[in-house]
């Protein structure tokens, strides 16, 4: 039985297997080891997948990192050519600009004055690897400083993970606005080298969409222009920058001989054995100092043997220590000559504005008769004399008698009411007077000189006598307020019976430079047979009847300085 199912016969007597068991238990071990078994399998099936998806993941992450390397650059170069746009342009765009309302600038846009493409070199594209495109907001710091943040707008959002690696990667002032605790929307710099809590206050954009979460930002000042051109010296004037224009070390010059022939370009500049500027001008070497001041000389007498003078040039004297200009044909003192004597120029004219050189200075000069002037209130003036300024001289008739012309040379009577007007009555005494003013502008330190002068006829030719009348003037000098009296003199007349008669004034007031009001007021009374108006006449030689003035009064206000 045993047999029939193929196992090998056992020997009797044997105490180990037969040789034919040993041969078919081999034989089986040999037939199991052939291919693998379904367990095998799917291991293997398990560990093939997992290889596969690491090698897509680093496959992914490979060009994840180069789309971010490509956005990074895109970024720098945006940066640069914004930054290099504010430099040259910054004192315009602080005047437009705010604090909060930015200047928005395009990569491209044909009705600004301001294109980031300007900077940029040709075929460069206005979208980076994620499809955002550019947007420079420029924002005022102070009258004369702006800041830049170049934001980008539109196209794929980027995640946080790949924003960080561009915005490390992105140059100087790199930045982005992650989601990541940043609920409030701030732009965040690279390693959160800075933060802007709102980057865009205004929501201000190029594309109509308002940069947000996923999206670069980098800050652009002024200096990142001049970071990437540190070494260079412009040219060109850069306006607001004008550290592009400083030599930042002293420069070295090729060394010449003062006077000797030079070939180069004139206004090439070179240095001499002592370090001193030369430059090429008609045909020659010249000291820079030639222009200005010469190496001093021993005395007057060795100023001849200065070279090649030119008008304009200064030199000094060690013996006296004084200075002298070559005039085209000799050397001149200035000011004070070899004998100790001022020099001034007679160029100036009394009343001419002038202005001091220094605080605390007072310019002196002479005008062309020679006479000292010195600076004051602006303006020249003469010193220790008495100059006469202005003229103000006239007449009034106050009351007038028909025919009358003995004063013809005066103003006709003022209209208007006698208690009114330029008239006033002083009912309790029975005095009308009338007052004018006189206006006076003094521009310095001088005198007001006033005289005034009234007279009165009561009498008539023919008629009742016994007319009695009296006049009298108040002279006042007063500040333009009329609120303080700086001088004050009166006169008064006798009373007057079927005479004439007459009062003179003068007043003199020194004052400080200012406007004055001179008031001349002239009162008259009357007591007896007349009233006012009345009329007046005197017997003539023929015995006609000649008419004459009433009342009359006059002035004269000079000034002098």
């Amino acid at each position: 039985m045993a047999r029939r199912c193929g196992w090998p016969k056992r020997i009797d007597g044997q105490r180990g297997a037969a040789p034919e068991l040993v041969d078919f238990i081999m034989s089986t071990s040999r037939k199991r080891q052939r291919g693998f078994t379904i367990l095998e399998l799917l291991a293997a099936l398990a560990i093939a997948s997992l290889m596969v998806i690491g090698v897509t993941a680093m496959i992914n992450t490979s060009l994840d990192d180069a789309k971010g390397q490509q956005a990074a650059a895109w970024q720098a170069q945006m940066t640069q050519a914004a930054a290099q746009l504010i430099t040259q342009n910054q004192a315009a765009l602080a005047s437009e600009a705010t604090a909060s309302v930015p200047v928005v600038v395009k990569v491209t846009d044909p009705s600004s004055t301001y294109h980031l493409s300007s900077y940029l070199p040709p075929g460069v594209v206005g979208k980076n690897a994620y499809g955002q495109t550019a947007c420079l907001l420029v924002y005022r710091i102070d009258a004369t400083t702006v800041q830049g943040l170049l934001v980008t707008e539109g196209g794929v959002s980027i995640r946080d993970a790949q924003l960080g690696y561009i915005a490390a990667n992105a140059g100087a002032g790199g930045g982005s606005i992650p989601r990541t605790n940043n609920a409030s929307g701030a732009a965040v710099g690279a390693y959160g080298a800075w933060t802007i809590a709102t980057p865009n206050p205004s929501n201000k954009s190029c594309s109509g969409t308002v940069t947000g979460f996923g999206h670069l930002v980098s800050q652009v000042f002024p200096a990142n222009a001049q970071a990437q051109n540190s070494d260079f010296l412009y040219r060109v004037s850069v306006p607001g920058n004008t550290a592009v224009n400083t030599m930042q070390v002293p420069v070295t010059l090729a060394q010449q001989t003062d006077y000797s022939a030079c070939s180069s370009t004139t206004g090439s500049i070179a240095a001499d054995a002592s370090g001193h500027v030369v430059t090429c001008s008609s045909g020659v070497w010249k000291p820079i100092t030639s222009l200005h001041w010469r190496d001093p000389v021993a005395s007057a007498s060795a100023l001849a043997s200065l070279p090649n003078p030119l008008p304009g040039d200064v030199a000094m004297t060690l013996s006296t220590g004084r200075a002298y200009t070559f005039n085209g044909t000799a050397w001149q003192a200035l000011a004070v000559n070899e004998a100790g004597y001022l020099d001034l120029g007679n160029q100036q004219t009394v009343g001419a504005a002038c202005a001091q050189d220094e605080p605390n200075t007072t310019p002196i000069t002479t005008d062309s008769s020679g006479r000292v002037l010195s600076c004051r209130n602006g303006t020249w003036q003469t010193q220790a004399e008495i100059e006469p300024a202005t003229n103000n001289t006239g007449c009034t008739i106050l009351m007038a008698s028909p025919g009358a012309t003995d004063y013809s040379g005066c103003g006709g009577v003022p209209g208007g009411a006698w208690t009114g007007g330029p008239f006033s009555y002083n009912g309790t005494n029975g005095t009308y007077s009338y007052t004018r003013y006189v206006p006076v502008t003094m521009t310095k330190p001088g005198i007001i000189a006033v005289t005034t002068w009234g007279h009165l006829n009561d009498g008539v030719s023919t008629g009742k006598r016994g007319a009695q009348a009296q006049i009298s003037q108040n002279v006042d000098v007063l500040n333009s307020a009329l609120t303080s009296s700086y001088g004050h003199t009166e006169a008064q007349s006798p009373t007057l019976t079927d005479d004439s008669g007459g009062i003179t004034t003068t007043l003199t007031q020194a004052v400080q430079a200012g406007t004055y009001q001179v008031r001349i007021v002239t009162n008259w009374a009357t007591y007896a047979v007349i009233s006012t108006p009345w009329t007046s006449s005197l017997l003539g030689q023929q015995n006609q009847d000649i008419p004459n003035t009433p009342l009359v009064y006059g002035w004269t206000v000079n000034t002098y300085y």
